[in-house]
Parts: structure tokens; sequence; C-alpha cells
């Protein structure tokens, strides 16, 4: 496929502009458009604040960056200086980073897409001026940062943000009926159907990469498994535990933060080293390997976590309601 007729004099433009300042204020932008303080944001609100804003917020953007790789597959578009064999020298970027950037498409911005989504979500369900005004600054810095520092086209944000605001939107306006078809499925039909997904998304992403299941089809199956791990727990953790997240003092919160990132890490960290062992990275075993190890990351997130904070004292149990579901992933928004 031939490269999309995007501006890339646009690109240059910011490149010509850089300042240290600006380099170090959208480098830092950047970070929180990843997915790994997407995930960090996700547990603190679950752990500290709302459990059904958290869970709402992680299904979205675990989605919205899977989707996200589907489409960079599809289309096919080189990031900007890639046919130039400039990039080294344009971006300013880590070389990890860069070697990491140059082997993946450009369109639509990761970044953007996956920022607009999460943050767009946030701004429309969190009333509080502080937050809508965070939630507006990140977008636009994030996307921002991605053509300043020459990895993206202007044109790469943009889409990016069209389609992560309509996944939002989507998202806020449709969630009671994606929740009452989700809640219509059994326990273990709701498992199959994860399953299911995932390894349909993977397949299409291998097959949009040439068949090829490193890469992001990798990445595609380590987001669909932490959704599978949330599918498995969520219902799980309010029969069994049903943690009140705005129990206990600020500092129990904290440590309730510490925890659970803690537990998240040192599981992905021994399940990674393990499965090293027993498969090939790059072989089909590793990547069902891969996709068991991020299904863990979720259960543990949350269902293991809350656990042993009421087990220790470290959170209440939360009042039940009359008419409680407790096979919901999707949770009602009101």
């Amino acid at each position: 496929m031939a490269p999309l007729p995007f501006n890339l004099d646009l690109v240059q433009f910011f490149i010509d502009h850089r300042t240290g300042f600006l380099t170090s204020l959208f480098l830092l932008a950047a970070t929180f458009g990843s997915a790994s303080v997407y995930i960090l944001f996700a547990i603190l609100i679950y752990v500290a604040w709302d459990k059904q804003l958290a869970i709402r917020l992680s299904v979205l953007i675990l989605f919205t960056m899977a989707f996200n790789d589907l489409l960079k597959l599809a289309i096919k578009n080189p990031r900007p200086f890639i046919r130039e064999g400039t990039w080294q020298n344009k971006w300013a970027v880590s070389s990890q980073s860069a070697a990491t950037l140059a082997a993946e498409y450009s369109t639509p911005s990761g970044h953007a897409m996956g920022s607009s989504a999460f943050y767009s979500c946030l701004y429309g369900l969190v009333h509080k001026r502080i937050v809508r005004a965070f939630a507006v600054v990140t977008i636009f810095l994030i996307g921002l940062s991605r053509p300043y520092l020459g990895v993206h086209h202007v044109e790469d944000v943009l889409i990016g943000w069209a389609i992560g605001i309509t996944i939002a939107l989507v998202s806020i306006r449709y969630a009671e009926a994606i929740s009452s078809t989700w809640n219509r499925l059994s326990y273990p039909r709701q498992i199959a159907t994860a399953a299911a997904a995932s390894l349909a998304l993977w397949l299409l992403a291998a097959l949009l990469n040439g068949r090829h299941i490193q890469g992001q089809p990798r990445d595609v199956l380590s987001y669909a498994g932490f959704i599978t791990g949330i599918a498995i727990a969520r219902p799980l953790e309010l029969r069994i535990v049903n943690f009140d997240p705005q129990s206990s003092s600020p500092l129990i919160k904290t440590l309730r933060g510490l925890l659970s990132v803690g537990m998240v890490l040192a599981s992905l960290l021994l399940l990674g080293r393990v499965c090293g062992i027993v498969a090939d990275h790059s072989s089909f075993l590793g990547s069902l390997a891969d996709y068991l190890r991020f299904i863990a990351a979720g259960f543990i997130t949350v269902f293991l976590a809350p656990l042993v904070f009421t087990k220790i004292g470290w959170a209440e149990r939360a009042a039940l309601e009359q008419n409680q579901t407790y096979t919901t992933l999707f949770p009602h928004w009101t």
C-alpha cells in the first residue's frame, strides 16, 4: 500500500522549533499516553475512589489500544521520515523507543486515539472542573507531542482524536445497552465470549500482519488478555469481596494502590520468566502463555488484591444494593 499523502512539512515545522523545555514537556506528556500509565490510573481509581468507573475506563482503553493496532496494520502507513531513512536523526525519542516505533505503522496515532478515548470518557463521567480541565489539557498535550517528537504526522493525530472521541461518546451513550446485553449471558458464557473474542482479534491482527504473530498481534492479545482477566474477576469480586474503595484513610488508600501495583508488576515479571522457560517467546505457545499472563494480571487487579485488602483490614465491604448484579463487566452508570 502506498503511503498516505500526509504533509511532512508540518512535522518538520515542529522539529525546527524544538527547545529543551518543550522537548522535556512533550516527552513527559507522551508518557501519559502509554498503556502502563492508563492501567496505573485505572488501578488507583479502582482501589481508592470508584470501582465502576475504573472498570469502564479499563475496558475502554484496552479495547481502544487493540483497535488502534488493528487499524495501523490495515492502513500500513509508515511513520514520518521512515522512507527517507532519516528517522534516527529526526525523532526526539530514546534509541530504544525509536527501534520499537520504527517497526510499527503510523496511522492513526495510538497516543492520540487512546488519550482522547480515555480522558474524554473521564470528562464525560466525572463532573468535576479540575478533572475535566486535566482531561482536556492532557488530550491536547499528548496529541501535540507526537508530531513535535517527529514520530507521527499531524493527520495521524487528528484521525486518532476523531476515532478516540467517537469511541468515548459511543461508550457513554450506549453504556446501558452494552451492559444489558452482556448481563444476559451466564458467567461461563461471558468467559467463553471474552476468550473467543480475544482469539478472533489475535487472528485478525496476525492476518493483517502478514501471518506473523509477533509485534502488534502480540500486543492485541495482551490487551485482550487483560480484559478477559477483568471479565473473570469482576463478578467474583462483587460476590465474594465487594470492597468499598471509599473506605479507610488516604494513607491506607495509598497503601492499597501500592500493593495492587506491586502485585500486578510482580505477577507479570514472575510469569514472564516462567513463560520464557516453558515456551519460546516468538512461538504460538509463547503467545498463548503471554495471553494467560495478562489474564492473571487482570484477575489480580480486580479480585485478588481487593481480597487481600479486606483480609488485612485495609478495606471494608460495601453495603449490598437490593438489586445488585454480579455478572457485569460493563457496569451501569447513573
